[in-house]
């Protein structure tokens, strides 16, 4: 039997239930998806067009053209639509060290959008290479750098592909030492001790949670391919659960340090889906 009066006492931590009921996506953002969207209905048009007129070829090509941009208009639309999730879904799981903790997964739709996306450009375009498309075709300069402007760009989204699914799916875990982060650019560890402060903010117009720290030791951090990161940046959009349950239980447990055991256990799962805060 567990004796809740022999544990500390919690100190009270209070969390804005909707940290970013004020956000504004980006005018670009909205831009794009509306434009994406009427460029895709436009061509879906002439693919139907071209079967009445008995053109597989054209048709064929305007089918691929609506899924590239089909798939980018639902990335689009979910970043301005929907920026962040709802739900408690969490788990107790290891981190790289083999620490468990409580851990936050990765949304699953917005890999998809992402992926699809990329696949399906990365696919059309070296279908454009590879078949030498009358936009390529010839010995002409114009041909010449039209080829090799689409292998460049085969290239690039190969490898913004590999590195978005190299190690997904991505997490973020509390344990009792530190948060653990293993976004997508940046796999990163901080101590308790060195998180100066937990707090929402934006980021290029997009939600995130900021976790600036000292520098430490037991620091961990796994270097982007361009830099490491200054500190750590949890981008909203990209966790499964929401966003404001995450952040009130960073900010809990960074300001309950006795009761950090819990988070290799079911029952910081517990407290976090019923939020039992001001619970012994």
């Amino acid at each position: 039997m567990t004796l809740y009066f022999d544990l500390p006492r919690t100190t009270p931590v209070s969390a804005d239930p909707s940290p970013w009921r004020d956000h504004e996506p980006s005018p670009r953002l909205v831009h794009a998806a509306v434009g994406t969207g009427l460029l895709s209905v436009l061509i879906l048009a002439a693919g139907v067009w071209s079967l009445i007129l008995r053109d597989p070829s054209a048709a064929l090509a305007c089918g691929v053209a609506v899924l590239v941009l089909g798939h980018l208009f639902g990335l689009l639309l979910r970043l301005w639509v929907h920026p962040y999730n709802t739900g408690d879904r969490m788990r107790i799981a290891g981190i790289d060290d083999g620490t468990p903790g409580l851990t936050f997964g990765y949304s699953g739709r917005l890999y998809y959008w992402y992926a699809g996306f990329l696949s399906l450009l990365a696919v059309a375009q070296l279908a454009l290479v590879v078949s030498g498309s009358p936009l390529t075709a010839g010995a002409s300069f114009t041909g010449v750098l039209l080829t090799g402007a689409l292998i460049i760009g085969v290239l690039f989204t190969g490898a913004a592909l590999f590195v978005l699914l190299r190690r997904a799916p991505g997490r973020l875990a509390l344990t009792p030492d530190g948060i653990y982060h293993h976004g997508v650019w940046a796999q990163q560890f901080l101590p308790w001790q060195a998180i100066s402060t937990i707090a929402p903010g934006e980021h290029a117009h997009i939600p995130v949670i900021g976790v600036p720290a000292v520098p430490s030791p037991d620091t961990r951090t796994r270097r982007t391919l361009f830099r490491a990161p200054e500190q750590m940046t949890i981008q909203v959009p990209w966790l499964a659960a929401d966003p404001a349950l995450v952040l009130q239980a960073l900010r809990w447990y960074h300001a309950n340090p006795t009761h950090r055991f819990e988070l290799s256990y079911q029952i910081a799962v517990d407290r976090t889906r019923q939020r039992a805060w001001h619970l012994r």
